[in-house]
């Protein structure tokens, strides 16, 4: 069973050795989240819910609080480079705290 590495995976994004999506641009720009706060959610975030089977890549959804407010990074790791899929802010109608999806 594919495990994510995690340690492997924020070490990857500390030596700048992440991809982000086309997507994951355009929502960093829409919600304001930058590269700074992108490794800083990754090398201190807590793993929300994790994806061990996804394909090609196991994912994890990491959630970091950013001046104050939760921010989620959703990510993938292929043993080499981390690949940053989507990020988003807290959504109360989506979650019932920043921990727990509803």
């Amino acid at each position: 069973m594919p495990q994510l590495e995690v340690s492997a995976l924020r070490q990857a994004v500390q030596e700048n050795r992440y991809i982000i999506t086309k997507h994951a641009q355009q929502r960093m720009g829409l919600r304001k989240v930058s590269h700074k706060d992108l490794k800083f959610i990754i090398a201190t975030g807590d793993i929300i819910e994790e994806y061990p089977h996804d394909q090609p890549d196991p994912k994890a959804l990491f959630m970091a609080f950013v001046k104050g407010e939760p921010v989620y990074l959703s990510c993938a790791f292929d043993g080499s480079y981390a690949h940053i899929i989507t990020v988003h802010r807290y959504d109360p109608t989506r979650w019932v705290d920043p921990w727990t999806r509803k």
